[in-house]
């Protein structure tokens, strides 16, 4: 009650979204920190992932025995 949550992703996001990594999950952890204000700070862990990147086909020869 009255307490203000502030995250902000935003700039990890855009600089890792120029590479297709995309946020997925963010979990919080049970780790909380109190600074000299009394502010709480808490640790989470931030799950990122990209599409995978189609794979160069090798060109096999087929070799035919006759």
């Amino acid at each position: 009650q009255g307490a203000e949550v502030q995250t902000d992703y935003v700039p990890l996001l855009n600089s890792l979204a120029m590479y297709g990594w995309q946020l997925t999950c963010v979990l919080p952890t049970p780790i909380v920190k109190t600074n000299r204000e009394g502010n709480l700070s808490t640790k989470q862990i931030v799950f990122l992932q990209r599409p995978s990147l189609p794979q160069k086909a090798k060109k096999k020869e087929s070799k035919v025995n006759y």
